[in-house]
């Protein structure tokens, strides 16, 4: 038996527009540009990752483009990267997923001989060198825009085949992020059928949920929004023979020109501006500096935090604005750099310990606070019945999604700061 080595993409979603944020940075600027062509650059890159590093095979597993914009350009791209690939005798299986259901393929395009499209019902095709068949790929794609069945449980190894097995599939792995349960299956479904790999789509984060069998999902080629942080790409899969059956090892690649980053700072006891902006400067090239080289632009939210004298002043309706305009230089750096939001969670600078001595409203007011965050009864018998009337409504509670504790907890912060802010005496 011979080694495998193949290339495994999923939710490429081409011609993605990212339509608020284009609008947000302007029709005619760089980073307008970029957003616009962001998946089609990191899908150019994927098929230059095939051209280099020459696998046996590419597998695409699903959400390849958005079914909503019928997008002729995706479907075009997708062929004009698979006819560059059958130049080099490079076979490509794709399997649909929801975004990109068969009933969304335009049937005009006509495509390469390189190309397997899975059908509505599992299939199993040959991977051949010189005749022999080097490994079996097993597929099925999403027939409609919304699969509820357990596609998982439909696939089955081809006994008497002593070669490399691999399902490829778009789906919903219970216990894996919060996706839509879209074709939803177990790890026991996908483990039951024998197969020596799997390669999945759906899920957007990267992620190995078995070695053996390995079962992978690689994430998307370019995130598409702030909860979607880090280098985004593709896996390059070696699977080697091991003690009568395969094992495999990945290694990423990225291709994303845009990434989205998270970024907290702490700001306790900061009492000059002119520091805020030095520390998110600072903090923000960083971001820039740790970029793989494959990124061109950075998408941060930058989170500020802790107590400090300067809260009142931060939470101003142009504060944001005022220091992203201070912040702008960095979109001329490579990548650049652009503030996405700010948020501002800082508190006042206040001596907790001396407000709850108080006796005034103020210091009854973080008495009470304090009695919430201690009880989790307490905090429900004041806030259930002052939310009752917004997630308790017949049709707003179909729209809306109750806070949880965590949330509560943070709408408790939020009202003790409006309080301190409000009540203490300048």
């Amino acid at each position: 038996m011979d080694e495998i080595r193949y290339i495994h993409a999923a939710d490429l979603h081409l011609d993605t527009p990212f339509r608020g944020l284009a609008q947000e940075t302007g029709q005619g600027g760089r980073l307008a540009r970029l957003l616009h062509d962001a998946t089609f650059i990191a899908f150019e890159r994927l098929i230059g990752c095939c051209e280099r590093e020459k696998p046996d095979f590419l597998v695409l597993s699903g959400d390849i483009y958005n079914q909503e914009d019928h997008s002729v350009k995706a479907q075009l791209a997708l062929r004009d990267g698979c006819l560059r690939l059958q130049r080099l005798g490079i076979p490509v299986f794709i399997a649909h997923g929801n975004h990109d259901p068969l009933s969304s393929r335009l049937t005009s395009v006509e495509w390469p001989e390189n190309v397997v499209i899975f059908g509505a019902e599992p299939e199993t095709r040959p991977l051949l060198r010189d005749g022999e068949t080097l490994a079996l790929i097993h597929g099925i794609s999403h027939a409609r825009p919304r699969e509820g069945r357990n596609l998982a449980r439909l696939f089955r190894r081809e006994t008497g085949e002593d070669c490399f097995q691999l399902g490829v599939l778009h789906c919903a792995v219970q216990g894996e992020g919060a996706a839509d349960r879209y074709a939803p299956c177990s790890l026991e479904d996908l483990v039951a059928t024998g197969l020596d790999a799997w390669a999945l789509g759906h899920v957007h984060e990267r992620c190995i949920l078995s070695e053996q069998p390995f079962i992978a999902y690689p994430g998307n080629t370019q995130g598409l929004h702030i909860n979607e942080t880090g280098p985004r790409g593709c896996l390059v899969v070696t699977a080697r023979p091991h003690a009568g059956g395969w094992r495999c090892e990945a290694e990423f690649r990225a291709l994303g020109p845009v990434e989205w980053e998270k970024l907290a700072l702490d700001l306790e006891g900061v009492d000059h501006l002119d520091e805020v902006e030095r520390r998110m400067a600072g903090a923000l090239a960083r971001l820039g500096e740790e970029a793989p080289p494959t990124c061109e632009a950075v998408m941060a939210r930058v989170t500020l935090a802790g107590r400090t004298p300067l809260d009142a002043v931060l939470r101003r309706p142009d504060a944001a604005e005022d220091l992203a305009e201070r912040l702008q230089h960095l979109a001329g750096d490579t990548p650049g750099i652009w503030l996405k939001d700010l948020r501002v969670e800082t508190g006042p600078l206040t001596d907790t310990g001396e407000l709850l001595r108080r006796e005034d409203l103020l210091g009854e007011t973080g008495r009470l606070a304090l009695a919430m965050r201690e009880s989790r009864q307490a905090l429900h018998e004041l806030a259930d019945p002052a939310l009752e009337p917004l997630f308790g409504h017949s049709r707003l509670r179909k729209a809306l999604t109750a806070p949880d504790e965590q949330q509560l907890l943070a709408l408790l912060d939020e009202a003790e700061r409006l309080c301190v802010d409000l009540l203490e005496e300048r």
